[in-house]
Formats: structure tokens, C-alpha cells, sequence
């Protein structure tokens, strides 16, 4: 028996030229490959982050100021320069200046610490009554002492001398009640939180006209409300 013959003769019979299919082939592999590499792209995408920002964090603020500690004046002007650990050494708006502080009671500062409560700056020894300040060099000085919240309520002229006065939530909050007791009258004009400063030659025999020592100190310094 002959097996059936088919219906088309053999050059009639539809077959895909080798080319071709390689070349679909290879589209088709290389679309494969695209789509993968789009996937990954869009997954990458979805996967990203929005970069976490990096914190600032600036950099410990030096409380060298009324109602510090020595601690804070230690950090900024270095060690005591004699050894009642109450004096240091300083330049400030460009001059050479020594600086005193008093400090008051720990019992008497809401906190338990000691606090500083007056400070004197003026020329060092060696310059004391040569070296004097004008009146803005005075201030600019006096300035690096007050709190950073110290708000000017008023000024006030006694004997010569002009009282800046100031008050300060920050102040308030360090020193109690107590310390406000052992004022002289008129130094705490409500409560604790007022501040003040003065500026005058120094030493009291100079004949100088110029500024040589500045006092800053808790309270109004006046008897005046």
C-alpha cells in the first residue's frame, strides 16, 4: 500500500525560512531581556527612599552669661588665671579684659547649683587706667555677659553712672526667692529675673574719660521701679 500522498506538492508546502525564525528568535529574547530590565528599573523605583534628612545639631551654646556656672566660664575663657578660680582672662570687641565673678549660695538657686550672680570686667592689671573703651566698646563688652532671653526695660542715671536695666525669664527661673530676701532694697523690682549693667572709668582716681570697667549684676542696682 502507497501512504497518501499530500495535498500540496513538496515546493508548495509552507515552511519558515531559517533567517527568519532566528531573527523572531532573537526579537523576541531580546524583548524578554527589556521587559526584565524595565521590571528592575520600576522595582528599583518603587523601592527608593526620599533621602532622610541629616539632623543639625548645633554645636553646645557657651552660657558664659549672669546666672551661669563656672563650669560655663571654664569651657570659654579657659582656666582661672588666679586661685580663687573667680578670675579669667579674655579678649573682647578687640580688648584685652580681666574678668571677676561672684557667685551666689547653692541653696539660694532653684536648681541646687551655684550660680553666677555679678561680674566685673575691666582692663588686666597691667593696663588698669591706661587702656580705656568709648562708650560702644563699653556696651559691646558688657553685652557678651547678658542672658540670650534679656529683654532692656529702661535705663536709669545715678550719680553719674547709667543703669541698663533688663529682665530675663531665664534669670528668674535660676534664682529663688530666698536670693531675692538678701538684696539690698530696690534690687529685684518684682521678682526674680531683673537685670542690670553699668559701665564707668575705673579705677575712681583715673583722669581718663574713657570706660574701664563694666558691672554686671542680677537686680535693678537702683532703688527705682
Amino acid at each position: 500500500m502507497q501512504p497518501p500522498e499530500s495535498p500540496l506538492p513538496p515546493q508548495q508546502r509552507y515552511t519558515v525560512p531559517v533567517p527568519v525564525f532566528v531573527g523572531v528568535v532573537l526579537l523576541l529574547a531580546l524583548a524578554f531581556i527589556c521587559g526584565l530590565g524595565a521590571v528592575g528599573v520600576i522595582s528599583s523605583i518603587r523601592g527608593l527612599k526620599p533621602p532622610t534628612p541629616t539632623a543639625t545639631i548645633p554645636p553646645p551654646r557657651a552660657t558664659a552669661t549672669l546666672g551661669g556656672t563656672l563650669g560655663d566660664f571654664a569651657q570659654r575663657y579657659g582656666n582661672s588665671t588666679d586661685d580663687s578660680g573667680l578670675s579669667y582672662a579674655a579678649t573682647l570687641a578687640g580688648q584685652r579684659v580681666r574678668i571677676v565673678v561672684a557667685l551666689d549660695d547653692a541653696s539660694q538657686s532653684r536648681d541646687g547649683q551655684e550660680h553666677i550672680i555679678a561680674i566685673d570686667v575691666q582692663p588686666p592689671s597691667d593696663a588698669l587706667g591706661v587702656e580705656t573703651w568709648d562708650a560702644t566698646t563699653a556696651d559691646a563688652i558688657a553685652h557678651f555677659f547678658l542672658p540670650v532671653d534679656a529683654q532692656p526695660r529702661r535705663t536709669v542715671t545715678i550719680n553719674g553712672d547709667t543703669y541698663h536695666i533688663y529682665f530675663s525669664d531665664e534669670m528668674a527661673a535660676y534664682f529663688s526667692d530666698e536670693m531675692a530676701a538678701i538684696m539690698t532694697p530696690g534690687q529685684y523690682t518684682n521678682a526674680p529675673g531683673s537685670l542690670n549693667y553699668y559701665c564707668h572709668a575705673w579705677p575712681p582716681s583715673a583722669t581718663t574719660t574713657g570706660y574701664g570697667q563694666c558691672h554686671i549684676a542680677i537686680g535693678t542696682g537702683v532703688d527705682a521701679n
